[in-house]
């Protein structure tokens, strides 16, 4: 089974951090060593990983190394004409959607802040997954009147009484739903006249694109979508089973960047988990101005 990640540079804001436009691009040492595990731990258990970024992202993950991670290929030829046509400071996901068109089912759109410790065969129930559901109450899911919507973009047949679904691991078994969803989220975001999210609200549009609009188009098309875990607390896989498969930091992101000796613990048991399970890899971070030091002491560590 193959899966992407996908990275673009360009927005300068997601739903955790904000950094400045003229900045050069960087990542935190959590987020790289967290892509790391997610890419290489899907390599063990699940099949291969291609990465969709930048020529910018390019360059930051080849300085330290890694472009060999995703053993699919590194593809940082398609997000950026796709950006010259959806604002990516609203739409800081675009990249997903841009990437999900070009791929073949079966295929996965996995976040690089998701790891998914075991084969997850097994666990695909229905033509499309998503990790779980959530709750339709939740802040972010907002009606039409409050969504910006580009001249000619089609409303009809979306039921806004279904439940959204997390978008952190998406699987897709079929082309032909694949490309019908993916085709009208990108033609949400082309062209979309939006600036910003009204007054800093919650980042509404590109929740919908990815976690409502999806569900709804599943269901106008008589597609159903199941879901790895059992809610968005991921303490239980669907089946009700203790969730031992897949670790998302999701929201946790937010405590990282602000909380250093809470960053350091993590990233210290990563570098542990990966000089263990993958040698190789931890031989190239050791080199790495970011991450030497992690590597250089993480043999003293307890076990995770």
């Amino acid at each position: 089974m193959r899966a992407i990640h996908v990275v673009s540079t360009r927005p300068t804001t997601n739903y955790y951090v904000s950094r400045s436009e003229n900045a050069p691009y960087r990542q935190e040492d959590f987020e790289v060593l967290t892509t790391v595990l997610s890419a290489l731990e899907w390599r063990r258990h699940n099949g291969t990983i291609r990465l969709y970024t930048d020529p910018v992202g390019r360059e930051f993950y080849d300085r330290l190394g890694l472009l060999d991670l995703w053993d699919g290929g590194v593809d940082s030829e398609h997000l950026d004409p796709a950006s010259q046509t959806i604002n990516c400071g609203v739409f800081w996901s675009f990249g997903k959607i841009v990437a999900l068109r070009r791929e073949k089912a079966p295929c996965c759109v996995m976040d690089t802040d998701l790891i998914v410790w075991k084969s997850i065969r097994k666990l695909v129930t229905a033509e499309v997954m998503s990790l779980h559901e959530e709750p339709l109450g939740f802040a972010s899911y907002v009606g039409q009147d409050s969504l910006v919507a580009p001249p000619g973009f089609s409303w009809s047949n979306l039921d806004w009484s279904v439940t959204p679904c997390s978008a952190a691991l998406l699987l897709f078994t079929e082309d032909g739903f694949k490309d019908e969803y993916a085709d009208r989220a990108l033609s949400f975001m082309e062209g979309n006249p939006i600036l910003s999210e009204p007054g800093g609200a919650l980042p509404a549009h590109p929740i919908f694109v990815e976690q409502r609009l999806l569900p709804m188009c599943a269901h106008a098309s008589g597609v159903h979508i199941g879901s790895f875990l059992r809610d968005y607390r991921g303490a239980e896989l669907r089946s009700g089973r203790k969730n031992t498969a897949f670790t998302h930091l999701w929201n946790a992101k937010t405590l990282l960047h602000n909380n250093p000796m809470r960053r350091r613990e993590l990233c210290a048991r990563y570098a542990q988990r990966i000089r263990r399970d993958h040698p190789e890899t931890a031989r190239v971070l050791v080199k790495s101005d970011l991450l030497q030091d992690y590597f250089e002491t993480s043999d003293d560590l307890p076990a995770p």
